[in-house]
């Protein structure tokens, strides 16, 4: 049986995170690019109610270690609700899910 190759290099991770409204997205994002193999980093605010925000986080790099991101989110007292894509390998994928219609936004 030939060797397998190791694609495991994380290079995107799509995640929805639940944080206070403090730190904003600007400084939430902002410590988070500090972050070891981070090169880029987008927050989206998609729900907010009294005391929190719900934010699609996508994070891209060369080596991405979810355990270290997801430590970084919870010292903002944030916690990631799931996964929603990655992407693993030597380059991003280039598939692009239709986006969604968002509900705040008219269609």
């Amino acid at each position: 049986m030939p060797a397998k190759k190791d694609g495991s290099t994380i290079k995107l991770l799509v995640l929805d995170v639940l944080k206070p409204h403090k730190p904003n997205i600007v400084d939430f994002g902002k410590e988070m690019s500090k972050a070891n193999g981070i090169d880029n980093i987008d927050i989206s605010v998609y729900a907010v109610d009294e005391k929190t925000e719900t934010v699609k986080v996508v994070i891209e790099g060369h080596s991405l270690d979810f355990e270290v991101i997801r430590q970084t989110i919870e010292e903002f007292g944030a916690v990631v609700h799931s996964i929603d894509k990655i992407c693993l390998g030597k380059k991003l994928c280039s598939y692009q899910l239709p986006e969604i219609p968002h509900p705040l936004r008219p269609i």
